[in-house]
């Protein structure tokens, strides 16, 4: 499993940025589902090959949300990139999930199963979303279709990415930024969940920085991704001050070598001078 897929799949487990996505992208904004109506599940599933073998099949993500009488398998699949055959996919975790509720303790309270698919590519998905597209003659013998819900992350639109009220928020506005060639410049909103995001910053933006970010107590409560970032620039501005300072100090030290060298011990005196310094720097291509 990928560094992508864990850090995706850390952030989307906590229940209040589960319950968002499914409110957000399903529900247009409305508050159907409440983070305290979800529950972790087995999200494996267990079938038997023509081999006669046990085969496990895992879920990205799955909960069961359940409020009153309305029950709910919930799930969500992540995508970095276009798979054509993802509806015989989602049809595959759902059928199995059908399966293990008849032939387990479910029976007699079966419930549906619904899933997401998140695809975070830059690029349109423009790959089948529904079973007739990639079986076209299931029409023509009177088969049924299926389709599966796909969302492109890089390319939900402004209302769409301000509906979100979890940390969730942030995760769309860095994709949108980075599918648009511009720079994710942050936002003052609060992040919740901190170390979850520093680590999915750290793994999608190839920069470990992010996890060096140090925050105490009261810098967790009021941690944001601008304050976050600040830190991160901050950070590079020194290192590269320390850099710059050893390089110098090397340079310096290879004139020097080379002064003593060509007997010119008499300008050492004058390396004091900062200019001629620079300009001895220069003459021998030190700099």
């Amino acid at each position: 499993m990928g560094e992508k897929d864990l850090v995706q799949k850390l952030l989307e487990d906590c229940p209040d940025v589960f319950a968002d996505i499914y409110n957000v992208l399903l529900f247009q904004g409305k508050q159907i589902i409440r983070e305290d109506d979800l529950s972790n599940t087995e999200n494996e599933s267990q079938y038997k090959a023509d081999t006669g073998r046990i085969h496990e099949e895992r879920r990205d993500l799955l909960k069961l949300w359940s409020n009153g009488k309305h029950k709910a398998l919930l799930g969500i699949e992540n995508q970095i990139a276009k798979d054509y055959s993802m509806p015989l996919r989602v049809i595959s975790y759902d059928g199995n999930f059908y399966r293990s509720q008849i032939l387990t303790s479910w029976k007699g309270k079966q419930c549906p199963v619904i899933t997401l698919v998140l695809y975070f590519g830059e690029e349109r998905w423009r790959k089948p979303k529904a079973l007739t597209e990639v079986l076209p003659e299931i029409t023509k013998l009177q088969g049924v279709d299926y389709k599966i819900h796909v969302f492109e992350i890089s390319w939900l639109t402004d209302e769409q990415i301000q509906m979100f009220q979890s940390d969730f928020r942030i995760i769309a506005e860095f994709f949108a930024a980075q599918r648009k060639g511009e720079p994710y410049r942050g936002t003052t909103r609060k992040i919740k969940h901190v170390d979850e995001m520093l680590k999915f910053m750290a793994v999608f933006t190839e920069d470990h920085r992010f996890l060096e970010v140090k925050l105490d107590d009261k810098d967790r409560e009021e941690a944001n991704m601008c304050a976050i970032l600040d830190q991160i620039e901050n950070k590079g501005i020194e290192k590269g001050i320390k850099t710059g300072k050893n390089h110098g100090i090397q340079s310096v030290s290879k004139l020097i070598g080379i002064l003593i060298q060509q007997g010119k011990t008499g300008e050492l005196e004058m390396l004091k001078d900062q200019n001629y310094c620079e300009e001895l720097l220069n003459k021998y291509h030190l700099l």
